[in-house]
Parts: structure tokens; sequence; C-alpha cells
């Protein structure tokens, strides 16, 4: 199989990190990456070099999925989960449950098996067997997978952070599936008081939304008629009370719902799961079971009104959604949690540090959002999804120059009599000039504000008419024209420079 451009730089990291000293890197890997991909390949290498190799998993199903990807490569591997009917001991790659090994060497106190090279997938999940290999084998390599490495402490086993690909540039590859972000009507979370930096008062969430949920239900309704586009859902909600009361409003409003969660039986949870995934009943919801160990790249649309302060919870649950499905262009993320103001684009999210137990544990503080502010939300006015900035990424909308400044807390200054403005173009005119503008900065890449500057340097004002779609943009390019052959004669060159300008145009 032939690995992806940032699978081959992964490998790549992997080696440099250990060529350098460090024995536990980790591999950042979001959704979509393709981490068992590269897992398959290092496996590969290490039994093609006479090494044994040890893959641990934290759930059953990643068992299964990670027996086919072998498969795929032509490792000779056993499994060692229960009884297990591809169990080989002898086979020199094992793809284990850590559950049964963790069951095996500290319950029943049998040896810890032997191994030259150890991969654990869901690192972030931290379990005492894997300190207890590192300690027996202190020299072989220990590599660390995990779309979300935010947990406490993982830095004092993982010793070395590894980045090829952000969520973001897997998107613009196309690897991934660009989501629309909803607001909507969600519990006051003022009322929630919490000292954790990383979760909310359970109790007072519950408590909340017991308080308001008729009133967001009811809107939660609602926000998936206009804007859910009668997609399979997934729903979160802070309670499983809530999640069934969900469940009961939107089979009353004629909408095919299921509530799932962990104390329901596990072969009803499994059939509920494919029933969904076949497209028998629209929402499936609950509390918290979904947000990890759930693939199903035919859901198209989240409900949250489960607010969080978990960077990991958060970016695992928008990762629900993103998995890419024939027929399948965007996603839609309908946000009743107050959860995108609190951390923007899921796919914006990249870790930059390992916590080392050294300082108070804030997930936000281990990621690029650290030095940033909690988004500042607002609704596109031409297609009602949530932005940030002043560029709606989805659509394109700009927003005028005087709603960016009060934006940002620019003082805003009242055009007087002594103001210069040009009043002899018509609005019209003057209109179609911002909108080619607006058209040819987008061409051109330039930054959100270049057209209203443009304009306000021939005007004297900065414009107070709305921008529309246009496709021609000759007058702004005879404006560019003229400005920049302005500054270039005022610095005194050549005709050769002036006509280089005007071919760049």
């Amino acid at each position: 199989m032939k690995l992806r451009a940032h699978q081959v730089l992964a490998m790549d990291m992997v080696r440099a990190s250990l060529s350098t000293g460090h024995k536990h890197p980790i591999l950042a890997c979001p959704t979509a990456f393709g981490k068992t991909v590269v897992a398959a390949q290092i496996m590969k290498n290490c039994q093609d070099k006479g090494k044994r190799g040890f893959f641990f998993c934290d759930r059953i199903q990643l068992v299964n999925q990670t027996i086919e990807k072998f498969n795929e490569f032509g490792i000779d591997f056993g499994v060692r989960q229960a009884e297990h009917e591809l169990t080989n001991q002898r086979a020199p790659i094992q793809i284990a449950s850590m559950q049964t090994i963790e069951a095996m060497v500290i319950k029943h106190g049998r040896p810890i098996p032997e191994m030259d090279l150890l991969i654990v997938d869901e690192c972030h999940i931290q379990r005492s067997i894997v300190k207890l290999i590192a300690e027996k084998f202190n020299n072989i390599p220990i590599i660390g997978l995990s779309a979300t490495p935010y947990s406490k402490g993982l830095g004092l086993m993982y010793d070395d952070l590894l980045v090829p690909i952000t969520p973001r540039e897997l998107l613009e590859k196309e690897y991934l599936t660009p989501v629309r972000y909803y607001g909507g009507e969600h519990i006051d979370l003022s009322k929630i008081k919490s000292d954790n930096a990383n979760k909310f008062n359970e109790r007072q969430l519950e408590k909340e939304t017991e308080s308001q949920k008729e009133k967001l239900t009811g809107c939660i309704i609602e926000n998936w008629k206009r804007f859910g586009e009668n997609a399979q859902t997934i729903a979160f909600t802070p309670s499983i009370a809530h999640s069934k009361y969900l469940v009961e409003k939107f089979n009353e409003n004629g909408i095919s719902a299921e509530h799932i969660d962990g104390r329901t039986d596990e072969k009803e949870r499994i059939a509920l799961m494919k029933a969904h995934d076949n497209g028998d009943f629209k929402v499936l919801s609950c509390s918290r079971l979904l947000n990890t160990g759930y693939d199903a790249p035919s859901v198209k649309c989240l409900i949250d009104c489960y607010p969080v302060k978990s960077t990991t919870t958060y970016v695992q649950r928008a990762g629900r959604i993103m998995r890419l499905d024939d027929g399948k262009t965007y996603a839609i993320y309908l946000d009743h949690a107050g959860n995108f103001e609190r951390f923007g684009y899921a796919e914006d999210i990249v870790p930059t540090e390992l916590h080392d137990g050294t300082k108070p544990h804030n997930e936000k503080e281990l990621t690029n959002q650290k030095e940033t502010k909690e988004a500042k939300a607002k609704e596109c006015p031409q297609c009602y999804q949530q932005m940030t900035g002043f560029n709606c990424r989805s659509c394109g909308y700009e927003m005028p120059i005087r709603e960016q400044l009060e934006d940002d807390g620019t003082m805003l200054k009242e055009i007087t009599v002594g103001t210069t403005a040009n009043k002899v173009d018509a609005i019209d005119i003057k209109t179609d000039f911002y909108s080619q503008l607006v058209a040819y900065g987008s061409e051109k890449g330039y930054k959100a504000g270049w057209s209203a500057m443009q304009y306000k340097e021939k005007y004297g004002v900065f414009p107070s008419v709305q921008a529309h779609t246009v496709s021609d943009t000759s007058m702004a390019k005879s404006w560019v024209r003229h400005q920049n052959i302005k500054r270039v004669r005022s610095r005194k060159v050549g005709n050769e420079t002036i006509s280089n300008i005007r071919a760049s145009l």
C-alpha cells in the first residue's frame, strides 16, 4: 500500500526522533490521518528486521480495525484479546487489547511478553501496563498515537511531540469533510461554577439543563429542521435523562430518534448503531457514549447541547462528523452548548506541547490556542453559520470595515463637515467600485479590510455600502494600477518597472 505524503513524513519524524535520543515519541494523528496505516508500515518494517512488535488497542472495535489493515500489509500477526480466533503468540507481531495484557500481568501475575517495539493507540488514555513495560524494557521504542494528546502528566511518559500535519491541512487536501457550524439556544453557563480548568460541574450542568429543557429542546428541534437537512444525526446531552427527553420530543415531531448509553445491552447497542448507520432512523442520542470509539462516516449532522471545557472532548466530538463519505460534501455542527465560542473551529486546534506534571493541567494551554482569548463567535448574515474574525470561511462573506472596527474595539470617528469625501460619484458607482475591490482582493488573497482601505483612499471615508457579487473587476484593477504607478513614480524609477506593474495586473 502506498503511503500518503503526510504518513511518509510521520515515519521520517519518528525515525529522526529516535535517532536523536528520544525513546517515547507521540505522533499527533488527527481524524483521517490514517494512523493505522502508519502503524502497519512500522510493524511491517519491524517484522522484516526479525524483531518482535506489539500494537496496543484500547477497545475491541479498534482490534478488529487493526486486523483488517495489518492483513492488507501482509503482516504475520497474532491477536491477544480474550479467546480470539486469531491467537498466535509465536507470531512476530501481536495486536493486543491493553485490558487483556494488563489483566494478564497485573491481575494474574504473569510475565510481561518480550518485545522490541511497542505502539500504543489512543495513548492519551494512560494505563499502568505501558509504564511497567517502559520500566522493564528501558531501551525499546514506545510510540504513542493520539489525536488529542492533552492528558494530565502525559509528558512524564512520552518525551517528544510530533505533528506531521494539522487538521486544517488535511481538510485542504480533501481528506476531511468541511464543517458548517450553526449556533443556537443554550443553557445559561454563568450559573455553572467550576474550579476545574477542563470541566464544568456536571451536577450543575444537569440541573440547569433540566430547568430549561423545554425551551432548549424546542430550539434544538427547530434548528435541526432548519439546518439539519434531514441528515443522519448524532446528539450529545449533559445527562441520560435529557437525552431520553430529546428523543421523545423528536419522535413527537415525526423525526425518528433513539437513545443509547453505557447501560444499554451490548448487543442492543451494536444493533442500534448499525441500524442508524443504515439510515433506519435519523437521530441517535446519547450523553457521552459516542464521543470516542464511534466511527460512522454516514453521519453528517451533530447536535451538541453538552457544554465542555475540555479540548479533548470538543475535538473528538467534532471528529465524529468529519470523516468522508459518498455524497457528503460537508458536515453540520448544531452548537447548543456555546462550545464554538469557547474553542472556535475544531479543525484549527493543534497540539503544541505535552503536560509534564509540573504545572496546573489546562488542556487549552497545550495547544496553539494558549495565546488567544475565547473566540468571539457571531452569525454570518449571509449563510447564518458561526464565524470568528472578519471573514466567513464557508461563504466568503467579509464584514464591512465599520463593523470590523466595532468588533475589535477600535473607536469610530464621526464624519464631520471638514472631512474629505468624494460626493461626485453616484451611490451605485461607489457600490460597484467597492464590490469590485472585494472581489479583486479575494482573488489576490489580500487581508480582510484591504478593500475598505482602498475605498477610503479614493473617497476619503470608509464604505457604508454593502458589496455584491461581480464578474467584472476592471474598475478595481485600473484603480490598483493607478495607485501602484503613483507609488513607483514617487520613488523615481523607470518605465520598465511601470510596465512590469501593468503586466502583473
